[in-house]
C-alpha cells in the first residue's frame, strides 16, 4: 500500500515532548525493509532524515487554515494560499494514512490511523489549560469526530483506551494498544556534563523533574516536598526543566515564600545531551504529573540507570510494572518518604535492573514492527477497492 504519515509540525522539536516519540517513529521506519510505499507529510523544517526509495518527505507549508465560511465545493477554495490536507492525500493516491499526531482541521475521507496518548482535557477540564472555553470546545468537538472516524486508534496502554472508550463514541474492538517505546535519541546522544558545573550540581545530590510548566504537572507538590527534606536535614535538591506554559511565575512565587531558593532550581530548555547528563547524575527522578497515562521522561530515566518515583495513576502502573516507585501525587509527605525508600541500596538497585528489563521491551524497533502487521492485516480490507485511483461512488 501507499501510506501517507502525517509527522505535523516539527518547526520546535523541544516544544512538544510527544515529538520525541513521532521522530523517533519516522526515523526507525525509514530503516524497515517492506513493501508498503511511505510519504511522510510534515511542517517546518526537515529533520535530518535520509529518504529512502520506497519513502519520500512533502513539507506542507502552504497547506494553510482556509478562510472561515469558504465553500470547499467551490473552485475558489483551491485557489487561495489554503489547500486540503484531505484534498492533498487523494492528489497522491494514498492508501491509507497514520496520523502521529491528531489532525483537527477537516474531516480525512480516505482510511486513517491515529496515534492518541491520552484525552487530558476531559479527564483534568478544571485546570486552566484545558478549562478555556474556546480551547476546551474546540478541542473536543473535532477530537470527537477525528477519534469515531478513524479505522484504527493507536494508544499504548489499557487505562487510555479505557479513556477513550468511556469518552468517546469509539468501539474497543477499533483500539489498539502497542507499548510507548523510549526515544531513538537516547541511544546517540553523549551527555554534556557541564550542564551539572554551571549549575553546583554533583551525582545523587537531587532530583530530576523534566516537564514544561503546565499546572497539570503538578510542580507544586515537588516544592512542597523540598520543604519536608528541608526540615529533616535531607541535602537533595529539586531540579525543573522545561519551558513556561504560563505557569512558572507562581511556582517562582511559592519557592520565595517557603525560603526554598537554595533547593529549587529552575531550567528553561535545555538540550538532549544536558537532559541525558541531568537523568545520568539523579538521585532519582520524580515525576508527580496528574495527567497519564504514560510517560517518555520515566523511560527515558530507566534508560540511564536513574530510579523512577512516578504518580500511582494505574496507566503508569501498567507502563512501568515493577520498575518504579509509586507515590500520591498530592501527598507530598509520601513523595518524601518515597525518596527516603532509595537510601535502602537493595531497593535502589532491584529498580535499576527491573528499569532495564523493561526498556529493553520498549524499543520503537517492537513498535514498528507492531503497526507493520496492523497495516498487513488492513491491506486485505483495502483490497475491496482500487489502491491506484480515488473512489467513484454514485
Amino acid at each position: 500500500m501507499k501510506i501517507g504519515i502525517y509527522l505535523g509540525d516539527i518547526k520546535k522539536p523541544h516544544s512538544v515532548g510527544d515529538l520525541t516519540f513521532e521522530l523517533s517513529f519516522v526515523e526507525e521506519l525509514l530503516k524497515q525493509e517492506t513493501n508498503h510505499e511511505f510519504v511522510i507529510y510534515y511542517f517546518g523544517k526537515k529533520q535530518d532524515f535520509k529518504e529512502q526509495e520506497n519513502a519520500k518527505f512533502v513539507n506542507l507549508k502552504y497547506y494553510k487554515k482556509p478562510q472561515i465560511g469558504l465553500n470547499p465545493l467551490s473552485l475558489n477554495f483551491y485557489k487561495t494560499p489554503f489547500c486540503s490536507f484531505n484534498h492533498r492525500l487523494k492528489k497522491d493516491n494514498i492508501n491509507a494514512v497514520f496520523f502521529l499526531t491528531p489532525y483537527l482541521h477537516e474531516h480525512i475521507e480516505i482510511p486513517y490511523f491515529a496515534a492518541i496518548r491520552d484525552v487530558a482535557h476531559r479527564i483534568l477540564p478544571h485546570f486552566p489549560e484545558f478549562s478555556t472555553n474556546s480551547v476546551f470546545e474546540r478541542m473536543d468537538k473535532k477530537l470527537n469526530l477525528f477519534l469515531t472516524g478513524a479505522t484504527r486508534i493507536l494508544t499504548f496502554n489499557q487505562v487510555a483506551k479505557n479513556d477513550i472508550v468511556t469518552l468517546y463514541d469509539v468501539i474497543e474492538e477499533n483500539i489498539e494498544t502497542i507499548n510507548l517505546p523510549y526515544p531513538n535519541w537516547i541511544e546517540k546522544v553523549k551527555p554534556d556534563e557541564n550542564i551539572l558545573r554551571w549549575n553546583n550540581l554533583s551525582k545523587n545530590n537531587y532530583i530530576f523533574y523534566p516537564a514544561q510548566f503546565w499546572s497539570h504537572k503538578n510542580h507544586i507538590r515537588l516544592i512542597l516536598t523540598a520543604q519536608i527534606l528541608k526540615e529533616q536535614n535531607i541535602n537533595l535538591k529539586i531540579v525543573f526543566s522545561g519551558l513556561d506554559r504560563g505557569n512558572k511565575q507562581y511556582l517562582i512565587k511559592q519557592v520565595e515564600d517557603l525560603d526554598l531558593k537554595d533547593e529549587i532550581l529552575f531550567l528553561d530548555y535545555i538540550s538532549q545531551a544536558q537532559l541525558a547528563a541531568l537523568y545520568k547524575n539523579a538521585y532519582a527522578l520524580a515525576y508527580p504529573c496528574l495527567a497519564g497515562p504514560d510517560s517518555i521522561a520515566a523511560l527515558e530515566a530507566l534508560y540511564f540507570n536513574c530510579p523512577v518515583l512516578i504518580a500511582n495513576h494505574l496507566g503508569y502502573n501498567q507502563q512501568l510494572k515493577k520498575a518504579a516507585l509509586y507515590f500520591n501525587p498530592l501527598d507530598e509527605t509520601d513523595i518524601a518518604n518515597k525518596i527516603q525508600d532509595l537510601n535502602d541500596l537493595a531497593t535502589k538497585d532491584d529498580l535499576i535492573n527491573k528499569g532495564q528489563a523493561l526498556i529493553k521491551e520498549s524499543t520503537t524497533q517492537k513498535y514498528i514492527d507492531k503497526f507493520l502487521n496492523i497495516m498487513d492485516s488492513f491491506y486485505l480490507t483495502r483490497q475491496c477497492w482500487s489502491l491506484e485511483e480515488s473512489y467513484k461512488g454514485k
